[in-house]
């Protein structure tokens, strides 16, 4: 169905359209603080604090599994990073965009680390959790090169540590899917809207038994 199509069966249905426009003031969309991620084109909940930009169903998941001993690397970083520092003991972030980088830095949380690194496909970028020889309880696949990513990212996680993969449903992150269950690790997929976007997209979870995440 097209969006023109979409819109007239909206217009041409009174109940239908009363009931999206009161989802501004009220409801799920308000109470999640989906209208202010829309108007601010940012990841925010209701109270406009920063939220990562995946899936609803999976921040109700994840911020009640994080603790403050969890150590968390991502590829990627923004608001997500200021919402895994309030949970976790420690964040470390791999940033290609050097504009970005330097705008976040400036008010990074205390217990994050931020680290620019330019994007080479299956270069540096996608090797620096194993360059910091560390391993981190929980890694974020939700920068670029997500493939070659979730390849580096099985010798980078802790013995019980899980590994995240966002936009899952692609099409051309399959192969890194792939991979990470040829490794052993079972996918756990959170599937919904998210903060500003209204079109079906999945946050998956990679984990073995005993995982620090207790699934």
């Amino acid at each position: 169905m097209s969006k023109i199509s979409s819109l007239l069966q909206v217009l041409t249905s009174p109940a239908r359209l009363k009931a999206l426009l009161s989802f501004n003031h009220k409801g799920y969309l308000n109470d999640i603080g989906w209208f202010k991620g829309f108007d601010s084109k940012s990841p925010v909940d209701g109270e406009g604090n920063p939220i990562p930009w995946v899936t609803y169903s999976f921040i109700d998941f994840i911020k009640e599994r994080i603790q403050k001993h969890h150590s968390v690397f991502e590829f990627g970083s923004g608001n997500s990073t200021f919402f895994y520092a309030k949970y976790a003991g420690l964040v470390v972030s791999v940033e290609h965009d050097k504009e970005w980088f330097d705008k976040i830095v400036k008010s990074k949380p205390a217990n994050s680390e931020m680290i620019f690194c330019e994007l080479i496909r299956d270069g540096d970028y996608c090797r620096m959790p194993i360059k910091l020889e560390e391993k981190f309880d929980i890694l974020i696949v939700d920068g670029r090169d997500r493939v070659n990513c979730c390849k580096q990212a099985v010798n980078a996680v802790s013995e019980n540590g899980v590994i995240v993969l966002d936009d899952s449903e692609r099409d051309f992150y399959q192969e890194g899917i792939k991979f990470l269950k040829g490794k052993g690790y079972k996918e756990l997929s959170f599937s919904g809207i998210s903060p500003g976007l209204f079109y079906r997209k999945s946050t998956s979870v990679f984990y073995k038994a005993a995982n620090c995440l207790d699934i």
